[in-house]
Formats: structure tokens, sequence, C-alpha cells
């Protein structure tokens, strides 16, 4: 429940901003169009991992986030964290970026496998 939670403070706009970017679009495609596009499921599912690579450098990622870790950590702590307890929460913070990738790639999945599409 904790993880959940935590998730759910440190990804929960990264994962909906991914579903919005790549999901959504995909349903909405291939619920209303009249367009016939072959594998276009396969496009936005290769677009989600080829975006990860081009636009995710995690050096950059762990300082964009240290502040915002650390302001968390101050807030459930009632203290100052330390290093190590930033450098741990930051860790967690990145594998719960790479679990929103996850959770978009079987959304998108899920959605092929409703329509059908393979």
């Amino acid at each position: 429940m904790k993880h959940l939670t935590l998730f759910i403070k440190h990804q929960l706009s990264y994962l909906l901003f991914l579903l919005a970017v790549f999901v959504i679009p995909l349903f909405i495609f291939l619920e209303f169009s009249t367009y016939e596009l072959p594998k276009v499921q396969y496009v936005f599912l290769s677009a989600l991992f080829v975006s990860q690579y081009i636009f995710y450098n995690e050096k950059k990622y762990r300082k964009k986030i240290a502040e915002r870790v650390t302001t968390i950590l101050q807030r459930e702590l009632m203290r100052v964290p330390s290093r190590k307890e930033v450098q741990t929460r930051s860790d967690l913070v990145i594998q719960y970026r790479g679990a929103s990738i996850v959770i978009s790639a079987l959304a998108i999945l899920f959605i092929m496998i409703y329509y059908g599409e393979f």
C-alpha cells in the first residue's frame, strides 16, 4: 500500500501524460476512425518506447526530482532527510517511472487484444 501511495505522489501526472499522449489517441483511433491504417497500434507502442530513449536522461531526471523528493521526504519525516534517504527515494521514483511506461504499454496491449488488432 505504501508503494502505491508513493507511486501516486511521484508519478501520477507522468502516467496520465503517457496515457493521454499514447493510449487514449490509439483507443479513439481504433474506436472511431474509418481509415484503415495497418499496424497503427505498433506505431503507438514503438513511439512510446522510442520517446523514452530520446527524451529520458536519468542524470538530468535525477537532478530534476531531487528538490521535490527532498520536500516530500521532509514533510513525511518532519525533519531534513539525509542524502541516503533522498538517494533511496530518488531510485524508487526512477523505478516508478519505468512502471508508468510498462503500465502504458500494457494498456496499449490490452487495447490491441480488445480490438483484435495484431
